[in-house]
């Protein structure tokens, strides 16, 4: 009879060992596929910046980039980087100038905001308790 008892709790180890570590794989894929995402607005002196990002969908984006003071627009899908255009129009250097003296660029971390509020209101149930 304690064989038995041994079996059945051996069983249920294994049984609730295999649902955390389904739990963890699948709280990683979402983690990967909806909130992390790569910076798509890196602000910096340096001689490259990534002004903006546009993600057209999964690994597809369009970014436009300073580079040494000529801006381009450069079109990014999975391990292919292409060249669409190069913007020499002063009429639309001043306009993009007239914008982001305007507004000012922050990074692309809309993503995570949801999660936060989430997250605040989670916490903010449990204090009251």
């Amino acid at each position: 009879m304690d064989s038995i008892s041994f079996f059945w709790s051996f069983f249920k180890m294994l049984a609730s060992l295999a649902v955390v570590i389904g739990l963890m794989i699948g709280a990683m894929y979402l983690w990967k596929k909806y909130v992390y995402q790569s910076p798509s607005i890196i602000q910096g002196t340096g001689l490259i910046n990534i002004i903006s990002t546009r993600h057209l969908g999964p690994k597809n984006s369009i970014m436009l980039i300073e580079v040494l003071g000529k801006l381009m627009v450069v079109s990014f899908s999975g391990q292919q980087l292409s060249m669409l255009t190069t913007i020499d129009d002063p009429a639309a250097l001043d306009k993009l100038t007239k914008i982001r003296s305007t507004e000012p660029l922050t990074p692309q971390s809309d993503n995570i905001t949801p999660f936060k509020s989430m997250f605040r209101n989670i916490a903010g149930t449990r204090k009251d308790r």
